[in-house]
């Protein structure tokens, strides 16, 4: 059932104007070679960091909740830690830029058709 819903999924993927640019795309892109700015090694750290740093402070406040039996911790240290790395990650999308974005976003789909095309 999984299987077939996710190949159904990449033959409707695959007709898209953006499929059929992800299947052309070669494997590493110009931009990828080019020299970038600081902002853009910064924007990359910041998504890296936001996608590593959401469960372990969870997982922290979790253990802090349930050894001081206080569920305030989770309560309303959940959302703070969630909001940050929200806005962690869209500062580094910002930084990043919107090239890499969609590069990256295309090698990604050529991959996933790749395999189950």
């Amino acid at each position: 059932m999984k299987v077939s819903f996710i190949r159904t999924f990449a033959h409707k993927l695959a007709k898209t104007t953006f499929g059929q640019k992800s299947m052309t795309k070669t494997d590493m892109p110009s931009i990828f070679k080019q020299q970038q700015g600081i902002s853009v090694y910064f924007g990359l750290f910041l998504l890296t960091l936001s996608c590593f740093i959401i469960l372990p402070a969870l997982a922290f406040l979790t253990y802090l909740s349930a050894k001081s039996s206080q569920p305030m911790f989770i309560v309303f240290g959940g959302p703070v830690v969630f909001l940050l790395v929200h806005i962690m990650f869209g500062l580094g999308v910002y930084l990043a830029g919107k090239n890499y974005a969609i590069e990256v976003l295309q090698i990604a789909i050529k991959q996933f058709l790749k395999k189950y095309m």
